[in-house]
């Protein structure tokens, strides 16, 4: 039999797969910080990609940095504006000091316009360094890697994840075979494709657009680049979202638009998504269906 129109006749499963993706989604989230947490408690130096922070700002008070940004950032008649110092926390151990000013025009409805810039115990503001968006690159990059080396190896170990078990699918191979713990883990890496490199590229396209674009004075780049596509960076961010976000449509959407049996993800890892198998009342076993 030709696998390729075996494949071609398979049914989609698009809103049991999206519910199910859901579900997996949530209860790794759970288990993921209850770890967390728990690592925390017992390991203080235990890094904490799951555990939220928390912010508090209050007024800032006169400063030589809010002088410079009254001279640079001058108000136009009728605008007011709110200086905030916030403070960011992980269970009360300060992450970091950021200073927030906030434009405010005039009208029933105010529009707003904030610049925030990092900065330290002085209140001078810190000089953006690779190293900061690696930090932020990497605390969001390990628990998405983690979310798919986890629902591999459930894959790989029960052909299923709880959502999908939920719903009453199964990943097999082409051949109907189990996953095996490398395929399964191809194929969740592929399935997070776009998050993955939106993720990874986005920190780093900023800091090359910067690094192009900047002046190298982190207060005059910051009021450039709230004006709408008023900066060359901001110009180059939002492309970036727009490439990113058509691949995308076509990655996880145009797949199930013109269904050919399988996603693309699912075609590259050589596997695809039946029905589990199930036992009927009478004993004998209902098989995959297809």
């Amino acid at each position: 039999m030709n696998t390729t129109a075996a494949n071609t006749n398979l049914p989609r499963f698009l809103w049991r797969r999206l519910a199910a993706f859901v579900i997996d989604s949530l209860l790794f989230y759970v288990v993921a910080v209850a770890v967390a947490l728990s690592l925390a408690f017992v390991l203080p130096w235990a890094p904490r990609f799951f555990v939220s922070a928390t912010t508090q700002c209050e007024p800032a008070g006169p400063s030589a940095f809010a002088e410079r940004i009254d001279r640079e950032w001058s108000l136009a008649p009728g605008q007011s504006r709110e200086n905030q110092i916030c403070v960011t926390s992980i269970w009360g151990v300060p992450e970091g000091r950021v200073f927030v000013s906030t434009l405010i025009d005039a009208g029933d409805k105010p529009a707003q316009r904030s610049i925030s810039l990092e900065i330290d115990e002085a209140g001078n503001p810190l000089e953006l360094e690779s190293i900061q968006f690696g930090r932020g690159v990497l605390d969001q990059l390990v628990p998405l890697l983690f979310f798919c080396l986890c629902s591999a190896a459930l894959i790989a170990r029960f052909g299923t994840t709880p959502g999908k078990r939920l719903f009453t699918l199964r990943v097999v191979q082409d051949n109907g075979e189990p996953l095996p713990f490398a395929s399964a883990a191809k194929r969740e890496t592929l399935r997070m494709l776009p998050s993955i490199l939106l993720t990874a590229l986005g920190a780093p396209l900023m800091l090359l657009s910067m690094t192009i674009f900047g002046t190298g004075d982190v207060l005059g780049d910051a009021i450039e680049a709230v004006t709408v596509f008023g900066a060359p960076v901001q110009v180059i961010l939002f492309a970036d979202f727009l490439i990113f976000t058509l691949f995308a449509i076509i990655w996880w959407l145009f797949p199930f638009m013109r269904w050919r049996g399988q996603t693309i993800y699912d075609r590259l890892a050589g596997c695809r998504v039946v029905l589990r198998t199930v036992v009927r009342t009478t004993g004998s076993p209902a098989g995959l269906v297809p």
